[in-house]
C-alpha cells in the first residue's frame, strides 16, 4: 500500500477560473494586473474579491489588484511588478493575448518571473467566437515563454504552482493555459492547496536561494533573491538598452543557451517534487494506456479527457 501524500489537498466545489484565481493565485502572489476579457474575466474578478475581502496571502503579505485600461497595459504593468521583485499574475485570453503580444517578447530578457493564467479562446477571424481555441496561445509560441496546458481545472491549478516554481528557478515568464468555458467554467469538486504546501513548495519571493546555474552565479554571485529585484532604486541598473547586430546576436544566443536550455530539467524536477508532495503526478506528457497501443493520440487541453474515454470504449469494444 502506497504511503499517503503529505498534502493531498482540501476539497472545494468550484470552477476552473475560481480554482486558479481565488483558491490558488490570490493565495500565493503579491499582485494581479489584468484586463477583463471573456472567458478569463472571472479570474480577475475573483482575484479582486480576495483583495477586497482583506485577506493576506499564505506568506502574510497584502496584495494589490490592478485593472488596467487594456491588455497591453496590463501586461506592461505585470512585467513592472515582476522586475521589482513581486510575485505577479495576469489573467487574459483570446484577443487579449495578441493585443499584449508586443510586451511578451521583452519579458524573458528582463528576467521577469511572472505567470499569465489563460482561459484559451479562439481568435476572431471571419467571425467573433468567445469559446475555446488554442490559437491565442499559439500566437505566443516564439516569444520565449514557458507554456503549459492543463487537461482539467485541477491540473491547471496544480501547474500554477509548478510553473511558478520553474519560472523562479529559470528566471523567465510562463503561461498556464486551461480551455475556455470547457474547463474554465466547468463546476466540479477539486482540491485546493494547503497553505503549508504553497509555503514549502514555492517558498517566499524574498527568500535567499543558491543560484541554480553557472550563468546566474555569474550574474548574481552564489546566491540571489528568489524573485530578483532587477530594478532596485537602491542599486539602479539599465535594462533593455539599444544594441546593434553583433551585441544583439550574442545576447539572443546567450539567453537561449544560459536561461532557456535549463528549463526542461527544472520542469521535470518540479513535476516530480509536486507529485511526491501531493500524490498528483504530471509530466511533460501524461500518458494513458500507451504501453501496448497501436495508435496514440497526442492532444492539449480538455480534449484529453474525451480521448481517455474513447480509448476505454475502444478497448472494451474491440470487435
Amino acid at each position: 500500500m502506497s504511503e499517503k501524500p503529505r498534502f493531498p489537498g482540501i476539497r472545494v466545489t468550484t470552477n476552473g477560473n475560481q480554482l486558479v484565481a481565488y483558491h490558488t493565485e490570490a493565495r500565493l502572489s503579491d499582485a494581479g494586473v489584468f484586463y477583463p476579457i471573456t472567458p478569463s474575466t472571472e479570474m480577475g474578478e475573483m482575484y479582486q474579491l480576495s483583495v477586497a475581502e482583506g485577506k493576506l496571502n499564505v506568506f502574510g503579505r497584502h496584495r494589490i489588484a490592478i485593472e488596467a485600461e487594456g491588455e497591453h497595459a496590463a501586461q506592461g504593468g505585470a512585467i513592472a511588478c515582476a522586475v521589482t521583485g513581486k510575485r505577479v499574475v495576469n489573467f487574459t485570453s483570446g484577443q487579449g493575448i495578441v493585443y499584449g503580444l508586443e510586451q511578451y517578447y521583452h519579458a524573458p530578457g528582463k528576467l521577469a518571473t511572472m505567470v499569465i493564467e489563460v482561459a484559451a479562446r479562439a481568435l476572431t477571424k471571419h467571425a467573433l467566437n468567445v469559446h475555446c481555441g488554442h490559437d491565442d496561445v499559439y500566437a505566443a509560441l516564439d516569444s520565449g515563454w514557458t507554456i503549459l496546458f492543463g487537461k482539467d481545472s485541477q491540473q491547471a491549478a496544480d501547474q500554477a504552482l509548478i510553473l511558478r516554481k520553474v519560472n523562479e528557478l529559470a528566471l523567465g515568464p510562463g503561461m498556464n493555459s486551461q480551455d475556455g468555458f470547457l474547463t474554465s467554467h466547468l463546476e466540479r469538486t477539486f482540491f485546493k492547496h494547503e497553505a503549508e504546501l504553497i509555503r514549502e513548495y514555492l517558498g517566499a519571493p524574498d527568500d535567499v536561494i543558491e543560484c541554480p546555474t553557472d550563468a546566474q552565479i555569474e550574474l548574481f554571485g552564489p546566491t540571489r533573491r528568489r524573485v530578483p529585484e532587477m530594478i532596485d532604486l537602491k542599486n539602479p541598473m539599465l535594462l533593455g538598452p539599444v544594441q546593434n547586430q553583433e551585441h544583439y546576436m550574442n545576447g539572443v544566443i546567450a539567453r537561449r543557451n544560459n536561461f532557456s536550455e535549463p528549463i526542461l530539467g527544472f520542469l521535470e524536477e518540479a513535476y516530480a517534487d509536486f507529485g511526491e508532495l501531493t500524490g498528483r503526478h504530471y509530466g511533460l506528457v501524461t500518458e494513458y494506456r500507451c504501453d501496448d497501443a497501436e495508435t496514440v493520440y497526442l492532444s492539449l487541453g480538455s480534449a484529453a479527457e474525451n480521448i481517455d474515454a474513447g480509448v476505454d470504449y475502444l478497448r472494451e469494444n474491440d470487435d
